[in-house]
C-alpha cells in the first residue's frame, strides 16, 4: 500500500443529505459516487486529471469502458460540478456548499463519507433517509412528549444522549411517501444499511393471532399495510421496525440567507 492511498483512505467529505437523497430520487447515484471519489483524491479542489489518475479511478470503480466515464464526467460537466480551468490547464470540482447554495439546500445535516463508504452508496443513502425519520420520530416526540404509532404509544424520555441511543418505528410506507421512492426501493436501501452496519433493524411482531384469515380481512378493512406472518410458533401482525442509526450526522455550515 502506497504512501498516497492511505491518505486516500483517511480522508472523508461531509456529503450533505438533501443531496443524497436527490440522487436517489433523480437516479445519478453513480454520476455523484464518481464526484465524490474526485472530492476525496483531489482535496485541493482541482486536477488535471493525468492518465495514471484516470485508470486509478477506472479500476476503483470498476468502469469497464472509457465512454460509460465520459458520460459521467459529462453529466458533472453538464451540472457544472466540474468546470476546465483553460488557462491552468486545471479541472476545478465546485464546493458541496456552492452545490447546497445553487440547489437552495438550506438544510445542514451531513454524513461523513469516506474512500470505503463512498462506494456503498446505496447503504449510505438508506442510512440518511432512516436515520433523519429516526431523529424527526424523536423530535416529534420531543415536542408533544407522546406519540402513537400503530396503536403503540411512546413517551418522551428527557436526556439526548439516552434519546440517541433510542430506536424509532419507522415505516417503509411512510419513507417511500416522504422521499417520493418506491417502497422496495426504500426496503432495499434499509436492508444495505443494515448489512454495512449503519443502521441497527429490530423486527416486531404483534401478539399471536387464532385466526390468520380474520386477521387478513382486518387490515384490509382498517387499511393497514401491516402483513400477517408466521413467527415464534404462530401467525402474528409484522408490526413497523425499530430503527437506531449507527452513525453520527454532522453538520455543514450555515447557508448565508
Amino acid at each position: 500500500m502506497t504512501l498516497s492511498t492511505i491518505l486516500l483512505e483517511q480522508r472523508q467529505v461531509n456529503v450533505p443529505v438533501e443531496l443524497l437523497i436527490d440522487a436517489q430520487k433523480k437516479g445519478y447515484q453513480k454520476k455523484l459516487r464518481l464526484f465524490l471519489l474526485l472530492k476525496l483524491m483531489f482535496p485541493s479542489g482541482k486536477t488535471r486529471l493525468s492518465r495514471n489518475e484516470m485508470e486509478f479511478i477506472l479500476m476503483v470503480e470498476k468502469i469497464k469502458s472509457r465512454k460509460t466515464f465520459i458520460s459521467y464526467f459529462d453529466f458533472l460537466l453538464d451540472k457544472s460540478w466540474i468546470y476546465y480551468n483553460s488557462r491552468t490547464g486545471y479541472f476545478i470540482l465546485k464546493s458541496l456548499d456552492r452545490i447546497r447554495e445553487e440547489n437552495e439546500w438550506k438544510g445542514r445535516w451531513a454524513i461523513p463519507v469516506n474512500f470505503t463508504s463512498y462506494r456503498k452508496l446505496k447503504a449510505v443513502i438508506g442510512a440518511v433517509i432512516f436515520g433523519f425519520l429516526h431523529k424527526d420520530f424523536h423530535r416529534k416526540l420531543r415536542r408533544k412528549k407522546s406519540v402513537l404509532v400503530k396503536g403503540g404509544t411512546y413517551n418522551f424520555q428527557p436526556g439526548s444522549l439516552l434519546r440517541m441511543s433510542q430506536t424509532a418505528p419507522v415505516s417503509v410506507y411512510g419513507a417511500a411517501i416522504l422521499f417520493n421512492i418506491s417502497v422496495s426501493t426504500a426496503s432495499r436501501l434499509k436492508q444495505a444499511a443494515e448489512k454495512e452496519k449503519l443502521l441497527e433493524v429490530k423486527k416486531n411482531f404483534g401478539d399471536k393471532t387464532l385466526n390468520k384469515e380474520m386477521a387478513v380481512k382486518c387490515l384490509k378493512y382498517n387499511d393497514m399495510n401491516n402483513e400477517v406472518v408466521y413467527h415464534n410458533g404462530g401467525y402474528r401482525l409484522q408490526l413497523i421496525d425499530a430503527i437506531l442509526p449507527l452513525f453520527l450526522f454532522v453538520r455543514r455550515k450555515k447557508l448565508k440567507p
